[in-house]
């Protein structure tokens, strides 16, 4: 069996942890602030710097660019150099980043350079929490090495279906600013202390309700995804906050207890390529479902 590599995109926001685990490339994106151009994944600007700097500029909100088909073209260069000649690649939704268009031409442009390469491109038609959380499910089927390229592939396809992304953000202001408020558009204007949680409906933010507070919508978020959880030793879950961790951690904890889960929660930083369209304050919840044995 060839060795099989994997290669993810910066929205998913991978903690350092998993990427060396796993044996991860992480590509990132590329984000323009106060007139300066930062290159994601902690090399120009932190996570914490950058929500920082998005606090004390209200009124300049940051634009973020895609990977572009070189940077995607390299990464495949980087595996299939160390011999990997089979890569499972994931992007952010297409409908939110050109990150998957731009994936799709190096893909092409590789395999007719490489032709003894193979590359499964998926398009996960979510981000952040949902994103990580199929990540990471990739990441262990690669790892015990029972499953063939094509079966991963095939099982990581169909594992989209089985994914859920939602979120709630201390104000609207930044999805609307950065152009991703989408279905979320029913709750602008309402009152100050009304928060939305949201989520990601074949690849774009849909609304799901309005609470009257923060704590509420918390626990809110942990009825919803409780609910949808059939099994809780059949899943993987996966938590972002942007600088909220307290909120984070309430919220995991929650979680626990409403599902008796003792399983691992992955949690980390909500990355700023999500969170300059999310703002400080942001908070998500996803998973995916494992397969049966």
């Amino acid at each position: 069996m060839h060795k099989i590599a994997q290669i993810v995109d910066a929205a998913s926001n991978l903690p350092i942890e998993i990427l060396e685990k796993y044996n991860i490339v992480k590509i990132p994106f590329y984000i323009t602030f106060d007139g300066k151009e930062y290159l994601i994944q902690g090399k120009d600007i932190s996570d914490e710097e950058f929500y920082k700097k998005m606090a004390e500029n209200l009124d300049k909100a940051p634009k973020t660019a895609a990977p572009n088909p070189e940077d995607w073209f390299n990464a495949f260069k980087e595996k299939y150099d160390k011999g990997f000649k089979e890569i499972i690649a994931t992007t952010i939704s297409s409908e939110l980043s050109a990150s998957y268009q731009n994936a799709y031409i190096a893909k092409n442009d590789f395999i007719d350079k490489y032709q003894d390469s193979k590359i499964t491109l998926i398009d996960t038609r979510t981000c952040t929490c949902g994103q990580a959380a199929l990540e990471v499910k990739i990441a262990q089927m690669i790892k015990s090495g029972e499953k063939s390229f094509e079966e991963i592939s095939k099982i990581a396809k169909e594992s989209i279906k089985k994914t859920s992304t939602i979120f709630t953000v201390k104000t609207l202001k930044y999805m609307k600013a950065g152009g991703r408020i989408g279905g979320a558009t029913q709750f602008v204007g309402t009152l100050l202390n009304i928060k939305p949680i949201m989520e990601f409906v074949n690849g774009v933010v849909k609304p799901i309700k309005a609470v009257r507070s923060r704590r509420k919508s918390l626990e809110e978020m942990v009825n919803i995804i409780s609910d949808r959880i059939k099994d809780p030793k059949k899943v993987i879950i996966s938590t972002r906050n942007a600088m909220c961790e307290e909120d984070e951690e309430y919220m995991i904890e929650k979680l626990k207890e409403k599902l008796n889960y003792e399983g691992e929660i992955y949690s980390s930083t909500l990355g700023a390529v999500i969170g300059a369209h999310s703002g400080p304050g942001a908070i998500g919840i996803g998973f995916t479902e494992l397969e049966e044995e």
